[in-house]
């Protein structure tokens, strides 16, 4: 009886131990494979902040007392008179080097809307210019404003991290557009009195004018000649 009792307390621990084997050989002994991984990511700088572009005092002369006594609503230039403005493109970004836009982007410097009529471009004694340049005619001055862009024909495109010479200084990037008629200047014109034209050269029913008396024509006429400058200035993201 004692053989068999001690033979089933045997049988029995031999059965624990071979229970508590599996258990500790599945605890430490394991395949295991793991990976992981994380990113994160912030908005792009773009830099460009919204700006007003005002031409309304351009044209805004020391005529502007006789044009309210006679009640017109429309600025006017004469002889004597000249005028100027600054308009502006904002960048944000303080530090060039680490501001720039960080992405590629179209800069565009549009002139569209901007007219001349052609007494007032022929006039030499109506002078333009942009910032310090030198002055000169009204077309000069478009291509002028044009070239702000970085391009002569108004647009360039530009790759991050980067931004338009003219444009290039953090704040209000400032340009100041100018024009002057001069009280007594100097020229010879020809003009075509019937057919409201001017001309290059003298020829059968041309009027050749010195300077004061094409001015006088041009005050004189029965549609006066205008001019209109326009720009907008805007900055595109490309892919």
């Amino acid at each position: 009886m004692k053989n068999n009792k001690w033979i089933r307390i045997a049988a029995v621990l031999c059965i624990v131990c071979l229970l508590t084997t599996c258990v500790i050989s599945g605890t430490f002994a394991k395949y295991t494979t793991s990976a992981d991984g994380t990113d994160s990511a912030r908005v792009a700088k773009w830099g460009f902040k919204p700006t007003t572009i005002s031409f309304d005092d351009l044209f805004k002369t020391t005529a502007e007392a006789a044009k309210a006594v006679s009640g017109n609503t429309e600025d006017i230039i004469a002889p004597g008179t000249n005028g100027s403005i600054t308009f502006g493109f904002t960048y944000g970004g303080e530090v060039l080097t680490t501001d720039a836009p960080e992405v590629a982007y179209t800069f565009t410097v549009d002139t569209a809307g901007s007219a001349c009529d052609d007494f007032i471009k022929a006039n030499n004694a109506i002078q333009w210019k942009l910032d310090t340049g030198s002055w000169g005619t009204f077309d000069a001055l478009i291509a002028s404003i044009k070239a702000l862009a970085g391009e002569a024909d108004g647009s360039k495109d530009y790759a991050p991290n980067t931004l338009p010479t003219a444009f290039a200084t953090p704040g209000a990037n400032t340009h100041t557009i100018s024009w002057q008629w001069i009280f007594e200047g100097t020229g010879t014109y020809y003009v075509d009195e019937a057919a409201g034209t001017i001309e290059d050269a003298a020829g059968a029913g041309i009027t050749t004018m010195t300077q004061d008396q094409f001015d006088t024509y041009m005050g004189n006429m029965d549609e006066l000649d205008d001019v209109t400058i326009t720009v907008t200035i805007t900055a595109t993201q490309i892919d």
